[in-house]
Parts: structure tokens; sequence; C-alpha cells
């Protein structure tokens, strides 16, 4: 399989070259059926013989979200790897919903079809199957994003009882109801729950009732197998309670206004007094950095910051004993506005997303805003799917734009973004539907190369054709590799076989969090840094080589993708792959993990690669640096 998808591409292209040449008396028939015991295509009798097909999917990897989908193409050739049209190719799959685009080839040879995934969010392999001619392939597509968090106080008091939200979700971040959740904990505190199976909105509330001191850690877990997903949480069970009563955890606060910090320390449940508190914070400026409880065992400070973002707020008394508080500075009073779209140059009847940017006067992302959209012209007679969104922690505010069915001179689609909150800017992005653009799919296999003992390689190709599905030879395509989101969390051991021993390893993301890098210039910019870690996550894992793709006779142009062994299974990237060709211009996409070799995960003995927790940490909040 390593050489799988140049092999292909050198196959179409030896063929194409055949055809063209026209070949001697021993070369073989081109149209498809061979007649009078001529060799090659056909069987002698005049049929038409498959040699082989082979099966792309234009993405590894589907969300395990109702919606989601990936398209199949299936590449039928005879023995000589001449493209056969009119070939019936039937698909099946393993799970999930495959709806048939074409079921014969086509002149170039390919026949298509849509695997969807319904019904069943377990995070798996969806393995799909094209049969022609008595010949198959099979692709395995993986489907990933669901994921479990559990959230709630990480000290609690001995005594008392404390509530925890367990929610379960999939690659959209939408709750997953009716699904048993597993709970366990390594101490011998109460643990109860309503029920067991998660509701409407995927969430599950769980009570903790602490009976004995120390450290407890609860667990839970759904699904079984490869698609078992993890989540624990540690909490500190103390004779003495020492917790923050106000503000509440990940309040957000203006920015410039006081907020005041307060904790409780109590002793078998009787408050003490006159005890020195130490307060420190990771953003904003503490109005003491000392603070001693009162009679009713209360001590407290303010904060306030000049900058947005996360502060982790911390208090320790003189003997040791810690509380944490997080909360988020948000600014409220927007200057700026930029408006950017993920694609400029649109099909008719194509979707792209617009987002607002808002910023404050000094460069703040600002964050729980209103932006209004409306179009100001539009010569496609397209239309936006929402009026209206509000920004979120990275100041962003996103809509749908969907071109009309006409086309437009350069620049025919002019949409503008408002606000009423502080000077109320706007902008404007400009957009331009042509109708007659090319077409650009992005497909790979299913297999990952090692070059060598600390790089991974995944063949990739691209396949550009004109409007009537014609190869198009010579196109420059331009690609970009765009991290968009990371994943903390851990690699967990999984009985496949089920013998009841663990056999590989499988990565369990605790949670997932947008990519910092707001306006994909490189710099860290204010506000940008929400973990506060000091850098913009995630981190450019990935490359691609070659730089510079020519399209080849079949419209084909091969490239692989190269990363670390170490940055599997923890960044996701966009491929953008851009081609123009006589002012006619089109974008293809694909969205995915990097993976890891199945070889590397198969040894439970060894370490996956990497380490066992992701490179950004194990917790549960995308405010934390770890």
């Amino acid at each position: 399989m390593s050489g799988k998808l140049g092999a292909k591409a050198a196959a179409i292209l030896l063929s194409l070259m055949l055809a063209a040449c026209g070949g001697d008396d021993n070369s073989s028939c081109l149209s498809g059926v061979c007649s009078d015991g001529d060799s090659g295509n056909g069987d002698g009798n005049g049929d038409v013989v498959v040699g082989s097909i082979n099966l792309f999917s234009d993405s590894p990897q589907i969300g395990t979200a109702s919606d989601s989908q990936v398209t199949l193409t299936a590449t039928v050739q005879d023995s000589n790897g001449i493209l056969l049209s009119d070939i019936p190719v039937s698909f099946t799959t393993s799970d999930g919903a495959l709806e048939v685009v074409t079921s014969e080839t086509d002149a170039n040879g390919t026949a298509s079809a849509v695997l969807k995934n319904p019904f069943d969010p377990r995070n798996r392999t969806i393995n799909v199957t094209a049969t022609a001619g008595g010949k198959s392939d099979t692709v395995g597509v993986l489907a990933a994003g669901t994921s479990i968090a559990i959230t709630g106080p990480t000290a609690v008091s001995l005594g008392t009882t404390a509530s925890y939200t367990v929610r379960l979700t999939d690659s959209a971040g939408k709750g997953i109801s009716g699904e048993q959740i597993s709970i366990s904990s390594t101490g011998s505190n109460s643990l109860a729950a309503a029920t067991d199976t998660t509701g409407a909105t995927g969430n599950l509330t769980l009570n903790f009732t602490a009976n004995t001191g120390g450290t407890d850690e609860i667990t839970v877990s759904a699904y079984s197998g490869t698609s078992r997903v993890e989540a624990s949480i540690e909490v500190t069970v103390d004779d003495d309670s020492f917790l923050f009563s106000t503000p509440d955890q990940n309040a957000t606060v203006n920015l410039n206004t006081p907020e005041t910090l307060t904790v409780q320390l109590n002793t078998d449940g009787t408050p003490v007094a006159g005890m020195p508190i130490t307060f420190s914070a990771t953003r904003g400026t503490l109005s003491a950095s000392q603070a001693t409880t009162d009679s009713s065992g209360q001590a407290s400070v303010t904060i306030s910051s000049s900058t947005a973002g996360p502060s982790l707020v911390t208090a320790t008394t003189s003997g040791g004993l810690s509380a944490t508080r997080q909360i988020q500075f948000v600014a409220t009073n927007p200057t700026s506005m930029i408006i950017q779209a993920d694609n400029t140059q649109l099909r008719p009847q194509q979707e792209t997303e617009i987002t607002a940017v808002l910023r404050d006067a000094n460069n703040n992302l600002v964050q729980g805003q209103p932006v209004t959209f409306n179009i100001a012209s539009d010569e496609s007679n397209g239309e936006l799917l929402e009026s209206q969104a509000v920004t979120d922690a990275l100041g962003r505010a996103t809509v749908t734009y969907r071109a009309g069915t006409g086309s437009t001179a350069s620049g025919g689609v002019i949409i503008n973004g408002s606000t009423t909150a502080g000077n109320q800017p706007t902008a404007q992005i400009a957009l331009t539907v042509g109708g007659q653009a090319l077409r650009i799919t992005l497909g790979t296999g299913n297999e990952i190369l090692e070059p060598d003992n600390v790089r991974y390689e995944r063949e990739w190709v691209a396949f550009v054709t004109d409007v009537s599905g014609g190869p198009v030879e010579g196109a420059t395509v331009e690609l970009k590799l765009l991290p968009i989101s990371y994943g903390k969390g851990y690699y967990i051991q999984v009985d496949v076989d089920g013998d009841g021993e663990p056999d590989v390893w499988s990565a369990n993301r605790t949670v997932t969090c947008p990519g910092e890098d707001v306006n994909s210039n490189g710099l860290k910019d204010p506000g940008e840094d929400i973990n506060g870690n000091g850098t913009l996550d995630p981190s450019n894992d990935a490359t691609f080589t070659p730089q510079e793709l020519t399209t080849a006779e079949d419209g084909s142009a091969d490239f692989s993708l190269l990363y670390p062994q170490s940055n599997c299974s923890w960044t996701d990237f966009r491929l953008v792959a851009t081609v123009e060709v006589a002012g006619s211009e089109s974008i293809g996409t694909a969205q995915f993990t990097l993976s890891c070799s199945a070889p590397d995960l198969s040894d439970i003995e060894v370490s996956p690669p990497g380490g066992v927790v992701s490179k950004y940490g194990q917790s549960t909040s995308c405010s934390d640096p770890d």
C-alpha cells in the first residue's frame, strides 16, 4: 500500500499515453470492448474485463455528528490500466449509510457515493467496499469526535455533598442523549446519580458525598472496546474546608472592573479566624497579595484586568492548603471589526462561513456581543442563513452565506457586518460567484507510511476536472495546511478481542479546543492565548511535499503530508487546495486528525508515540495551560 497512490497515478498516465500513441499490432484495443480474439481489456468474446478497482475517500475521517459525510470515488481500469466507462459499480458498507451518486463509471472511469453517519455517534472505523466486474477495493473511514467530560469542584469538605456534571458530545459538540454512563471512583466516598443514562442535552448529574478524607478520583466512561471514551477528575476531601465562595467558577468579569474574590476556611465546621491567606493570579492585578480571615473565616481581595482572557486565581493558607478559581476577563467595548470568509471565490449554490472579529481600542478580543450581518448587494441572488451571531471567547461571530444560482462580476457580492456595542464598528467583505468553476477533489488511502523512526507520511491525491468532468492537465494546485483545533487527553488501553485483556492504545480526548490563532497571521495577538501558556495552540505539527503541484494528463497531482510521530492523535487540520485556470477558480477542503499508525498503538507494553498524555495536557478546560 506504501506506493498505492503513486502507482495508481502512474498506471492511469501510462494508459492515456498508450491511447495517445495508438499502438502497434500487439497493442490493446481502446474502445472498452475487444472482439475477434483481441487481447487487452476484452475477454476475446467482446466482453469488458475489469482489471482493477480503486476506492478513494476525500477525507480519512468522518465526524460522529448526524450530518457528517464524506465523498467516495471508485476508479475502474482494465488490466492495462485503461479507464473503463459504463461499468456498473456497487458500494457496500459495514455501517453508516451510503448514498450512491453514480452507479456506473463515467468517461473518466469513475463512480461515486456519499458516506453518511446519521445514527451512530460512536468513535469507530467504517469500512466501505466498491465492487465491479468481480474486483473490489475497501477503504476505512475513521468516525471520530465523540468525547466525554466531567466538571465540578476539585476540593470537597468532609461530610458534604458536591454536584458534578457529566456531558457526552459528538464531533459537533452536540449532546448525545440516552447513552449509558459507567461511573466509578478509587475511594470509599459515595456516588449517586438519578439515572445512569444521559438526558436530552447529553448531560448527567452526579452527586459525590465525601465520607473519607484524602484524594479520590471519579471516572466516567461511555461505550466499549475501541469506541470507549473516558474522563476523570481528582477530588480532595479535607477535614479543613478551604474553598472560594465568590465568584462562581468560570465567571465573566468586564475589563477594568474590580471583582471581589472571597475564600472560606473552616475546621470541623468551625470558621478559622486570623489565618493569613496568600493570593496569586495568572492575569489581572490584585488589590493585595495577602489577606487574613475574619471571625467568619472569610478573607477577600479584589482583582481587575485591562486585558481580556482567562485568569487562574489561587489562594493558599499558611499551612499549605490551596484553592483555585477560574475567571474570564472580557472586553465589552469594541472599536474595530474585520470580516473574513473561508472562501471568497464561490460556485453557484456553494456555502461559506462569514466571520466577524471584534476588538477594543487595546486590541483585546471582545466576547459576548451581537453582530448583525446583511447583504448589501448580490448579483447571484444568494442568501445569508443567519442574520446575527454573538462573539465567542476569541471575538468571533460566524454566519453562513449560500451563493445563488447565477454568477457575478468580481466582488459582486457585498456583505456588511455591524454591532450596536461600543463605538458601533462596521466592516464588509466582497465575494465572487463564478458560473463555470472547476472542480477539485482531495483523497487519501487508509495506510500511513513510516519513512524513518521519527516521521509519518500519508499519501494524498488531488483531482482537477472541468465542469463536464473531464481532467484538467497542467493546472497549478496551491495547498494550505491549517491547524484548526487540538485535543487534550490521554491514551487508554482497550480490550479489542474481548478476552478481558487490553490489546491496543486508544486516544481519549477530554476536550477539543478551537485554534487560538484567530486571524491566521501566526502572531500572538492580545486575547488569543486562551490557555495562557505563552504560545498559540495548536502548533503547526505537519507539512506537505512537494510545495508546488501541477496536474498530470489525467488531472491528478500526488503529494504527501509529513508530521512527527510524536504529534499524532491530538491535532486537527484543514487541508485547502486551490486551483485557477483561465480565471476560473475552485477550492477543495478536507478536515482530519493527524493519525498514528496501527502498529504503533498495538503494543501496550510500549507507550504510544509522544507518550500517554497529549502534548497539550489532559485537563477538561481549554482555558487551562495543562
